[in-house]
């Protein structure tokens, strides 16, 4: 009878990586380890350069801070100027008041000459009666009127319509002269005041 030995030694499976495959992978972290260690050494190399051109640029603008103050000379105020400017401030209200003045004259006298003529002219009678002579004086406040009329009666007709137009109205003359002369015309004589018609007849 022949024995059979089923028992056969297996050697036992390998567990894990092996010598050179640790050796690899402690290298490639090795070499991670180190880009990452210079990514670092660069970044905080760039950090402290700028710091440094900040803190030279500071340095920079607090020398020069203290270059300018040191010059700088705080304005006086002159104790004249107050009175200076005061005094044109009142030679200015001056011109002021006299360049409205003369506006207004000129505005008076240029509205009190239109007035009267423009009456003047708008109530002249077609025929029968003829101005000579106008004098207006203190921008139209003093008129004096001469003339020539060939009916008496035609000048008071005159005179009423010169008293519709606004210009005349409530106005009275002074003194009123009137004569024939030696063509047998009626040579007359208005005056708002006795004094205008005694220096004009003079």
């Amino acid at each position: 009878m022949q024995n059979v030995n089923l028992y056969s030694a297996e050697k036992p499976a390998s567990a894990g990586p092996s010598r050179r495959q640790m050796l690899a992978m402690a290298g490639a972290l090795l070499l991670v380890c180190a880009l990452q260690a210079t990514y670092s050494g660069y970044q905080l190399w760039r950090g402290a350069e700028q710091l440094r051109l900040a803190e030279q640029a500071a340095s920079a603008a607090e020398l020069q801070l203290t270059s300018q103050q040191s010059s700088f000379v705080e304005p006086q105020l002159d104790p004249q100027l107050p009175l200076d400017l005061a005094a044109v401030q009142a030679s200015n209200l001056q011109l002021q008041r006299l360049v409205d003045y003369l506006q207004l004259l000129a505005q008076q006298q240029g509205g009190g000459f239109v007035a009267p003529l423009q009456a003047l002219s708008e109530r002249h009678p077609p025929a029968g009666l003829w101005l000579n002579r106008i004098d207006l004086h203190k921008g139209g406040e003093e008129l004096r009127l001469q003339g020539l009329v060939q009916d008496q009666e035609l000048l008071p007709l005159y005179l009423h319509s010169l008293g519709l137009s606004e210009a005349f109205r409530g106005r009275e003359f002074a003194r009123f002269d009137l004569q024939r002369n030696p063509a047998g015309l009626l040579s007359f004589s208005l005056s708002s005041t006795l004094d205008q018609g005694e220096s004009a007849d003079e």
